[in-house]
Order: C-alpha cells, then sequence, then structure tokens
C-alpha cells in the first residue's frame, strides 16, 4: 500500500494526455449540447442567463391620450392606419395607407402635418422608420422605400424594393434599420425575410412558406434587437421567430401548439433600448410585452379605460421619454402610453 501512490504516478505519467484529451473532449460535448438545448415555446435558454437590471423591467403601460379620428382633425378623415414611429426629438410619424398619407406631430408646437406624396402611384405608406435626420417611408404600392426630412419634404428615392433580387416577386410590407445600417424588410409574397448591409445590397434571405420552424404563414413585423438579432412576427403561426445577427434561425417563441402561446394574430413589433419587446396583436386586441430574454412578462389592453382600449392594434413604436404609440386600424386611433420600468 505503501507503494500505491507511486504507481498512480507512473500510470499518469504513461496516460496522462490521453486522459487529458478525453477530459477536454467530454467537455467539449457537455458545452455543445447545452447551447443547443432550445426546446420549448419560448427561447429562454438561447438568450444570456444574467439577471435583469434594476429600471430595465417593464411592468405597466399607462394610458396617456389617443389621437381620434375627428372631423376636426388635420389629418381627418383616417381610413386605414399602418406603421408608427418616433423620432428622437419626439416627432410622431404614422402611415395612413387607405388615402396615401404620412402624417407627423411636431413636438414643440403639438400640431400635425403632412408629408410631401411622391409622384408614384397608386401610393400606399405602410411602414416608416427613422434613420438619423432622414424619415425613410415603405411605399407597398410602388415596392420602394422613399427618403425624407423630418419636416416632411420628399428627398428621393432610397431603395426600390424590386430591384433587390429580381428573380423574384416581392412585395414589401414592414421594414428596420441597426445602428449598422443593415436594413430588413417582411416580403409577404415570398413569406420571407429579406436581410440587406449597409449598402443595401441583399444578403440572405431568411425563412420560407410553410408551418415548420424557419418558416412563415404571414409575415406581420420585423425589428432588429439591440444585439443586432432579428424578431419577425409570424400572423399565419401565431408566433415570433427569432434569427442571430448574422441571419441563422434560433428559436421561436409561441406557436400554435405552445400551451402558453398569448398570440393570435402578432402583427407589428418594436423593442427598447433595454430589448424588450413590444408586440401589436390585432387578434386578441392586446399589447404584449417581452423581456430581453424574450419571456412574456404581461398583456396590456383590457384594463385600460374606454379611450385607452385598443381593438385592432397593428403597430407599436417606442419613442422618448418612455413612450409607445399604438395604431389601431378598427378605431383609427394613434394610442399613446406611458412606459413603467421597475
Amino acid at each position: 500500500m505503501r507503494d500505491f501512490p507511486e504507481v498512480l504516478k507512473k500510470v499518469f505519467r504513461r496516460f496522462g494526455s490521453l486522459v487529458l484529451v478525453l477530459a477536454g473532449m467530454l467537455s467539449l460535448l457537455w458545452m455543445s449540447g447545452c447551447a443547443s438545448g432550445s426546446g420549448g415555446s419560448f427561447a429562454n435558454d438561447l438568450k444570456p442567463k444574467g439577471e435583469t437590471r434594476p429600471g430595465t423591467r417593464v411592468v405597466a403601460l399607462e394610458y396617456l391620450t389617443a389621437f381620434e379620428n375627428e372631423a376636426k382633425a388635420s389629418y381627418y378623415p383616417l381610413e386605414r392606419l399602418a406603421g408608427c414611429e418616433y423620432s428622437a426629438d419626439g416627432t410622431l410619424i404614422f402611415c395612413d395607407e387607405g388615402r396615401g398619407k404620412v402624417y407627423g406631430l411636431d413636438p414643440g408646437t403639438y400640431r400635425w402635418y403632412e408629408f410631401d406624396p411622391p409622384m408614384a402611384r397608386p401610393y400606399r405608406p405602410v411602414d416608416v422608420r427613422v434613420d438619423g435626420f432622414k424619415v425613410l417611408v415603405l411605399d407597398n404600392g410602388g415596392g420602394s422605400i422613399y427618403r425624407y426630412n423630418l419636416s416632411g419634404s420628399w428627398q428621393g428615392q432610397q431603395l426600390e424594393v424590386r430591384r433587390v433580387d429580381p428573380a423574384v416577386i416581392s412585395r414589401a410590407i414592414a421594414f428596420d434599420l441597426d445602428r449598422d445600417g443593415r436594413m430588413i424588410i417582411a416580403d409577404q409574397a415570398q413569406q420571407q425575410v429579406l436581410l440587406l448591409d449597409a449598402f443595401l445590397t441583399l444578403n440572405m434571405r431568411l425563412g420560407d412558406y410553410g408551418t415548420l420552424d424557419d418558416q412563415f404563414a404571414s409575415l406581420g413585423g420585423v425589428t432588429f434587437l439591440p444585439d443586432g438579432s432579428i424578431l419577425a412576427s409570424d400572423t399565419g403561426n401565431r408566433r415570433l421567430s427569432w434569427y442571430g445577427r448574422l441571419g441563422f434561425f434560433e428559436s421561436t417563441i409561441g406557436g400554435d401548439f405552445a400551451a402558453d402561446n398569448p398570440f393570435v394574430a402578432p402583427a407589428g413589433l418594436d423593442c427598447d433600448r433595454f430589448g424588450n419587446v413590444f408586440v401589436a396583436d390585432s387578434g386578441c386586441a392586446l399589447i404584449h410585452v417581452l423581456d430581453s430574454r424574450l419571456r412574456l412578462a404581461f398583456s396590456a389592453g383590457q384594463e385600460f379605460e374606454l379611450r385607452g382600449t385598443p381593438t385592432t392594434p397593428v403597430d407599436v413604436a417606442v419613442g422618448p421619454d418612455d413612450l409607445l404609440a399604438v395604431t389601431d386600424q378598427a378605431r383609427s386611433a394613434i394610442l399613446v402610453y406611458r412606459i413603467i420600468y421597475e
């Protein structure tokens, strides 16, 4: 027994390198197994595990005001509300697809003004984004994205969607930009998300038509998350699809076969600076709030007073001062809430 440690030393000297190699392989296999575990209806295991920092968790929405379809309003009459957006200075912009109009609310004078219409017809603005001092408007009728300044003056065509990939027929219904200048476009004709680089050149097509993972039945809204990953709403499959920064499919949130699925017809999406996601669900008249790990925090809508209750929300926009705007098609109104953090 006295010589037993010496025997172990001899064995380790002879087979030690093999043991270390086997241990390393087992460690890599264990790590890859943990990383690929993405079962369930929510993508909890794929997001960072760190605790939410104080003051970054959304706990409630507080109703502030509504811009109704009244005859005295300068935008009257509203026919078919679509996308909305806030600029950094607090200008609220929304699209009226039915009348072919885009309006902005000046935060200083609190007056509405109309954007210049382009020469192209038919003009059906369906979505809008602010990129610095530029306002980009997606025209579903002309298949183009037009460029404006913040005062609403037309400055030209930013992109002709039909020329992004001339080999296929595209019908863009929503888009978004990230801080690097990349663009994503929801192509409802092909049921795919187009990922464009900073030069607006097609980099990748995400998804396909169908009901399986990485497929869409009816694309709705799209948004970039703060880390550069991509989130798309799939109205037909009652879920959201999450893609990594490079465009590779990661997971779905919700779905027809998820017991805890809160979505009925998810449409427009937006996120705040902390990564919380806001989803307009026109099927159940609710605004869903997901935390930075894409877990459902709560759904809001029925608890508000009559003027603050959404009926058919189609898009959401996060603005400065913790504001959240919602375009409601059935009510022909823009609802404004305050985001309450804790």
